[in-house]
């Protein structure tokens, strides 16, 4: 839904979100009810202000044990949407304050509603994505899960590896 500044009304608008035709694009999976709500105000013919929150719950594939696990976002977030003017775009030096981060730059004076959400589901999800913190993940020789259990590869490779000498030497101090 692409709302024009020009649209909004002085006191605001408010749009509640529970259609998810935006999540599809994102290729994750949805395992839970999208719940949004967006307050547009508009602050001149080149700027907007948005508040709001998502929160919904998505399928992630472990980056250790790659074994699936749902993870919930709850992300509240505030931008300032600017179109920026032609001094904008001249070289100069720029010192950035912590307002400064919440300001995003448009191509035009219009709120893409969808595209905020999508950027603060993406922005919600772990960098590292892991089921539990104490995930062992994979064996790196036979790729068994050592969260169902060990393997018997583990300690006799080790052994026979070429950094054994290097562990030897860490023990050692």
């Amino acid at each position: 839904m692409n709302v024009p500044f020009a649209e909004i009304p002085k006191t605001g608008s408010h749009y509640a979100v529970s259609d998810d035709a935006w999540l599809a694009e994102t290729g994750l999976l949805r395992i839970a009810p999208v719940a949004a709500e967006l307050n547009l105000q508009c602050k001149g013919e080149s700027r907007a202000e948005v508040e709001g929150f998502l929160r919904t719950a998505v399928r992630l594939t472990c980056d250790r044990c790659l074994n699936d696990y749902d993870f919930t976002v709850d992300a509240t977030f505030h931008l300032v949407l600017e179109v920026p003017d032609e001094a904008d775009w001249k070289v100069k030096e720029l010192e950035c304050t912590a307002a400064d981060f919440d300001v995003v730059q448009v191509d035009e004076p219009i709120a893409d509603l969808e595209d905020i959400l999508r950027q603060q589901l993406y922005l919600s999800l772990p960098i590292k994505q892991v089921c539990s913190p104490d995930c062992q993940g994979l064996c790196p020789h036979c790729g068994a899960d050592l969260n169902c259990g060990g393997c018997t590869c583990s300690s006799e490779e080790a052994k026979n590896s070429p950094f054994a000498a290097l562990a030897a030497l860490k023990k050692i101090k």
